[in-house]
């Protein structure tokens, strides 16, 4: 196949390289410039349609390092559970065995929990981070028992609504040595904030995203683009040298996300105490407005959670001409157990306002998910309206 070489070729290529091509390669490396795009990758889409986002030199490259530094001796054997078109695969995976010369697991093309379960019990996996899908399956699965994940020392969770319940399991059901949240995106390369270090707090450890990465700033703002007080809820800004250079051919998108001094309006709500750690609130674009008042579907998320039948759940809205939004949910049980729509919103009566409470309800085998895993809320709406649609 043209412009394809295999890895024996290269590695090939390398070991004969005479002095005056090594010469060559060392001048053109001279030629490259830090800040010019190294890749384009999309975003998930799970909240609208995937955008192109170009990362520099310096934001991938850099934030590799980071993250080999911030993993540090747990990352001997790290294992890259997600698609190859997601960054924490086609891009880290890539390149952390570079950064710290560990070995990197792909345990398979698409995403696929038992071939991860496998990996993890024959390579001896030491190092992961996925979302909270993953766990919710492999948790659920038939096959758990025929494979041990002891030797993972740290798991690092990305992603919303993820209960504090599910990190506890994973250490105790599944004896992973540590677990923590982090959170990122694609338009920052990297991770923003980790958990990591907060083992002294257990509660804070499972409960936030955490505290900000090496040289990144971090700032909540309001509307107005004003810094809030600390406990205040507002926008999660970021800037640093992993900031996307901007969405490719679209320099309105890029201008209405990236501000004149550089500064990342990702569109995420959160709050932040007195010690720097971040709690996530939700998606300014997940707020579901309604004429009672605003709600945040990770606030629902979380309650209809700990109802013990439920596995995983997916909250959003649909567009209503009387009171602006409905309020709407997917949800997963857990295997072998069985829940109807009005035990549920009983069980919801005496911990929401009754606005808050979803009014449909569906219980459903698996979500309809992006290329990285993600759950498309988008596509949740579209099924919804069709039914009821059909309904009526």
């Amino acid at each position: 196949m043209r412009s394809t070489h295999t890895y024996n070729d290269l590695i090939k290529r390398g070991g004969v390289q005479s002095m005056e091509k090594n010469d060559l390669f060392y001048k053109r490396e001279l030629w490259i410039d830090p800040g010019s795009p190294l890749s384009i990758l999309f975003t998930s889409g799970s909240t609208g349609h995937p955008k192109p986002v170009v990362l520099t030199n310096i934001a991938i490259v850099n934030s590799t390092k980071i993250l080999a530094n911030h993993f540090g001796a747990f990352c001997l054997r790290y294992c890259a559970p997600l698609s190859m078109v997601h960054i924490s695969t086609g891009i880290r995976g890539a390149l952390l065995p570079s950064a710290t010369r560990c070995t990197v697991i792909i345990p398979s093309q698409a995403y696929d929990a038992a071939a991860v379960m496998r990996a993890i019990d024959e390579e001896k996996c030491t190092c992961m981070m996925a979302g909270p899908a993953l766990f919710h399956n492999i948790l659920a699965h038939s096959d758990r028992h025929k494979y041990s994940m002891t030797s993972l020392q740290y798991v690092s969770l990305s992603g919303t609504s993820i209960k504090p319940e599910l990190l506890r399991k994973l250490e105790t059901e599944l004896g992973i040595g540590r677990t923590g949240q982090v959170y990122g995106m694609t338009e920052s390369a990297s991770l923003l904030t980790s958990s990591l270090y907060a083992k002294s707090n257990d509660n804070r450890k499972h409960t936030s995203i955490g505290q900000c990465m090496p040289h990144i700033e971090l700032k909540l703002v309001n509307d107005n683009g004003i810094t809030v007080p600390i406990g205040i809820q507002g926008e999660v800004w970021a800037r640093g040298y992993s900031v996307m250079h901007g969405y490719y051919n679209d320099c309105e998108k890029t201008a209405e996300t990236i501000t004149d001094d550089g500064w990342l309006r990702t569109g995420d709500l959160a709050k932040m105490d007195q010690d720097g750690y971040f709690y996530f609130v939700g998606r300014k674009k997940e707020i579901i407005i309604r004429d009672t008042g605003n709600v945040y579907p990770i606030e629902i998320e979380m309650v209809i959670g700990e109802h013990p039948s439920v596995s995983e759940v997916h909250v959003f809205s649909i567009p209503d001409s009387f009171t602006d939004a409905v309020v709407c949910a997917f949800v997963a049980l857990q295997p072998t157990m069985t829940c109807e729509v009005e035990e549920l919103k009983l069980f919801l009566s005496d911990k929401l306002a009754a606005y808050k409470i979803p009014e449909h309800i569906r219980f459903v085998g698996n979500f309809p998910r992006t290329s990285t895993g993600k759950v498309s809320k988008l596509k949740l709406a579209e099924i919804m309206v069709k039914e009821i649609n059909t309904i009526s």
